[in-house]
């Protein structure tokens, strides 16, 4: 299933300011291909696909763009956070409720959750358009 390509992530990020206009398609493509990897295990039901392998219903095609560029959206502001607060996994250990503290190096985790590339959760812009799509949540058959 061709989930979205880099002009339509483009377009819907536009009025975000998430994606600077030098972003080459190569990198933009490589966050697409991640983000469809981290979803696709989210997945209870797939839509139907037309000739193009893409969702055969417009609304759904629209709902899994958006799933795919709220995901990049969300890793790229994470990204930033954390280059802000001075490296890679900082802003996710503070988010998750953990604390830093200097001199004496010490970083704990906070509650347990797990950060950084190890979350298995997506943000909740992702999971709203995958539900409107219909690809998860609702009711689960018992066999």
């Amino acid at each position: 299933m061709i989930w979205a390509t880099t002009a339509e992530v483009r377009d819907y990020l536009s009025d975000d300011d998430i994606l600077p206009a030098d972003y080459d398609e190569a990198t933009l493509q490589r966050d697409i291909d991640k983000a469809v990897r981290k979803m696709a295990t989210q997945i209870l039901r797939w839509p139907c696909l037309n000739e193009d392998d893409r969702p055969d219903d417009e609304k759904v095609r629209k709902d899994v763009i958006a799933a795919v560029a709220e995901l990049i959206k969300y890793r790229r502001e994470q990204a930033a956070a954390a280059e802000a607060l001075g490296g890679a996994g900082t802003a996710e250990i503070l988010k998750a409720g953990g604390s830093i503290s200097a001199g004496k190096t010490s970083v704990s985790g906070g509650k347990g959750a797990k950060v950084g590339r190890y979350a298995d959760t997506l943000p909740c812009d992702t999971v709203e358009a995958l539900e409107a799509a219909g690809m998860i949540g609702g009711s689960v058959p018992t066999w």
